[in-house]
């Protein structure tokens, strides 16, 4: 098994759209310094800090948006997006830059959509068809992303379900393809110049164990009792819900017996509250949305916290292309007073090299959750 270890970054310019699309400035050298992440829902970012020793005029050449960054680790390509702020010095010049979904923050959806009942449709497909045609093919793709689009279907079907109506010219698309994620129980997530997005209980990467002492830093176990739910109830407020129980043995009274979990059944987008009652599809919806909200909720939840500064050490069991932010993965802590072996999911990666620190990688996890969707 491939074992993590340190490495070495290098910076190169290409014009907009990339290896792809575009076309090879220059490499940036001397790199005194090169920070980059990977991020789940959010947009990641990347800095390279060069002398201006060497490249001066190259340096004053670039700009903003126009032209892209790069990086490598190990010959590895590893980060790759627009730049979005240069800051002169007197000695270095800073290079910011953003993913490549960047453009979706700054492109407005100019074609509305309604999938209010009864067209209550994929949440995945409404997902795609924000990036793909609101975005990336809509003036010929120039940033060449629409072949990096990569929805992940659940291999059985049942992803989650959207019931959004969105006006034209109301919304940037990354702030209505962001609420899938937040409301709609999906993830994405950015690699390179690759977008993938999915339903979050999907596993479609699974890293090896990690242990304790794969960390700089001890991690902890916490137990949740005001998360205990064994009844989720969603209604509309005005007498109809929909009730769903949990396995039989939690509802037992020497067990947790009934504690209640209730859904807000609102959407800030949805039309005024009738006073019809609802039908048998809305009801079924209800349920639907009940069960998952109390599916990771009895017995109460229990859960390793990773310190949000923790590196990997030498020789854990992971390597650079294994850091994908919403992989999941095994962590089994043993040198507590309760051992307990859960499963997390990948959230951020920071990395950083500098020369008189070396390299460091940080990474952020948060528990997964416990319906676990594989991949054939």
């Amino acid at each position: 098994m491939a074992e993590f270890a340190c490495a070495s970054h290098r910076a190169y310019v290409y014009l907009r759209g990339g290896k792809g699309g575009g076309r090879f400035v220059a490499e940036l050298t001397p790199l005194a310094a090169v920070r980059w992440n990977r991020i789940r829902d959010d947009i990641s970012q990347a800095e390279a800090v060069i002398p201006t020793t060497e490249c001066c005029e190259l340096l004053g050449d670039i700009r903003c948006i126009l032209h892209e960054l790069h990086l490598e680790r190990d010959g590895v390509p590893v980060w790759e997006g627009p730049i979005v702020r240069i800051e002169y010095e007197w000695d270095v010049v800073r290079i910011f830059a953003e993913d490549v979904l960047w453009q979706a923050s700054r492109t407005v959806i100019k074609d509305g959509y309604d999938q209010s009942f009864p067209n209550i449709g994929n949440a995945l497909d409404r997902m795609d068809w924000l990036l793909r045609t609101q975005v990336y093919s809509l003036y010929g793709d120039p940033w060449h992303v629409v072949p990096h689009l990569l929805p992940m279907f659940n291999p059985a079907g049942g992803e989650p379900k959207t019931s959004r109506a969105v006006h034209a010219w109301q919304l940037y698309v990354l702030t209505d393809f962001d609420n899938y994620s937040e409301h709609s129980g999906c993830d994405y997530t950015v690699v390179n110049r690759d977008i993938y997005y999915h339903d979050t209980h999907l596993a479609r990467w699974v890293l090896p164990q990690l242990g304790d002492h794969d960390l700089s830093q001890f991690p902890r176990i916490v137990e949740y009792g005001n998360s205990l739910a064994t009844r989720g109830i969603v209604g509309d407020g005005q007498g109809h819900a929909a009730v769903v129980y949990g396995d039989a043995p939690y509802l037992n009274q020497d067990q947790y017996g009934i504690v209640d979990w209730l859904v807000a059944n609102n959407d800030d987008t949805a039309s005024a509250v009738s006073d019809a009652p609802p039908t048998i599809e809305e009801i079924q919806a209800w349920e639907t949305a009940a069960e998952r909200a109390i599916q990771d909720r009895y017995p109460p939840p229990q859960a390793v916290i990773v310190p949000q500064n923790a590196t990997l050490m030498p020789g854990a069991p992971w390597t650079i292309d294994m850091l994908i932010p919403t992989a999941w993965f095994p962590i089994r802590i043993e040198r507590m007073c309760r051992t307990l072996t859960g499963w997390h999911k990948l959230h951020e990666v920071n990395v950083e090299e500098t020369p008189d620190g070396g390299e460091t990688i940080a990474i952020q996890s948060a528990d997964a959750p416990k319906r676990r969707i594989n991949l054939p």
